[in-house]
C-alpha cells in the first residue's frame, strides 16, 4: 500500500485538521505569548519570566494527565474509539479557553485561562500521538500516518505566527488573533469528534 493512498480516508483528513488546529494555538505560546504579555498586558521582563512560565509548566501535567486518563479509560473497558475521542474532544474544547482570556482584565484570571488552554492542548496531544497506531491499515503505515498528521500540524506552525502578526499589526490588538485560535480549537474538537467517524484500523484497499 502506497502512503499516498492514505489521503483517500476521511479519518486521515480528520487527523490532519484536528492536529492543525491544535498546533495553531500551540504556536501562539511558542512565538507570540511573550509579546502578548509585554505589549498587550504591560508585563515587565521579570514578570514575564515568572508568570510566562506558568502555562507551560501546567501543560506538563496536562500531557501526563492525557496519557493517564486515556489508559485508565481503556483499562475500564472503554473502546479505543470512545477513549480517544473523549480525550481529544475534551482537550480541544478546553483549549478554546484562549479566546476569553484576552477579555479578562485581571492578570491572574488571564494567566489561569491561558494555562487551561495550554494544559488542554497537551492533554489532547497525548491521544494525538496514539492515533497513527490506532488507525493504521497495516503496521507499515504507522510512521506514514504520523508524518502526515505532523505535516499538517507544522503548516499551522508556519502560517499561525504569520497570521497572528498580521492581525495584531492591522488591529493593534491581540483580541481577534486569540479569538481565531479559540475558534480553531472548536473546529479541532469537531474534527476529532465528527470528521473521524471511528477510531479503528482503516480498511486495506483491495488490489
Amino acid at each position: 500500500m502506497k502512503w499516498s493512498q492514505l489521503f483517500r480516508y476521511r479519518t486521515v483528513w480528520g487527523m490532519m485538521i484536528g492536529f492543525f488546529c491544535l498546533n495553531y494555538s500551540n504556536f501562539f505560546f511558542i512565538t507570540w505569548f511573550p509579546a502578548f504579555l509585554v505589549k498587550d498586558r504591560g508585563f515587565n521582563l521579570a514578570e514575564l519570566g515568572i508568570f510566562g512560565m506558568i502555562p507551560g509548566f501546567v501543560a506538563i501535567g496536562g500531557s501526563l494527565g492525557g496519557g493517564a486518563v486515556a489508559d485508565s479509560l481503556l483499562k475500564r473497558g472503554w473502546s479505543v474509539n470512545r477513549a480517544r475521542k473523549t480525550c481529544l474532544v475534551a482537550g480541544m474544547t478546553g483549549a478554546s479557553a484562549i479566546a476569553p482570556a484576552v477579555f479578562v482584565e485581571n492578570a491572574a484570571g488571564m494567566i489561569a485561562l491561558l494555562s487551561v488552554c495550554c494544559a488542554s492542548l497537551a492533554f489532547a496531544g497525548a491521544s494525538v500521538a496514539s492515533l497513527p497506531a490506532d488507525v493504521a491499515p497495516e503496521p507499515g503505515q504507522v510512521s506514514s500516518l504520523a508524518g502526515i498528521q505532523n505535516f499538517a500540524s507544522n503548516i499551522a506552525g508556519f502560517v499561525g505566527p504569520i497570521i497572528t502578526g498580521a492581525i495584531v499589526a492591522a488591529t493593534g490588538s491581540f483580541m481577534f488573533a486569540l479569538a481565531l485560535s479559540g475558534a480553531l480549537a472548536v473546529v479541532g474538537a469537531l474534527s476529532y469528534g465528527l470528521v473521524i467517524k471511528k477510531v479503528e484500523p482503516l480498511p486495506v484497499p483491495s488490489s
